[in-house]
């Protein structure tokens, strides 16, 4: 199986806007990855993908894969923090970035966090 993460340095390599991998493994199963460099771009890369799996006629099922969702708690950065319920903490309180621990502003919905690395 292709992981998201690896989809995402082959992506940065050849500096792509999108990916679709599609793969077969020695036992004859076909995989399919995909990314994109936005949230949008990562939608239309999977809707590509399953036009590209409906082709390859998978099953129905997997025509709907949609991109993992890039927030915090999905990235590899996050480590999730052991509550101590008499601190009272105003956010994040289940857990925190390790690349930037400090509160981040961001204005440009469309990308996230610049630094999104996804846990697969």
């Amino acid at each position: 199986m292709i992981k998201i993460k690896e989809a995402k340095q082959i992506r940065e390599k050849f500096e792509f806007t999108h990916l679709v991998i599609f793969g077969i493994s020695e036992d004859g199963a076909q995989h399919v990855a995909t990314h994109g460099k936005t949230v949008l771009q990562a939608k239309e890369a999977a809707a590509m993908g399953n036009r590209l799996k409906r082709e390859m006629s998978w099953p129905e099922e997997s025509f709907n894969t949609n991109p993992l969702e890039r927030k915090c708690e999905n990235c590899s950065y996050w480590q999730r923090k052991k509550i101590d319920h008499s601190e009272r903490i105003p956010e994040n309180w289940s857990g925190k970035c390790m690349l930037y621990p400090e509160t981040a502003l961001r204005y440009d919905k469309d990308r996230a966090c610049t630094h999104f690395e996804p846990l697969y």
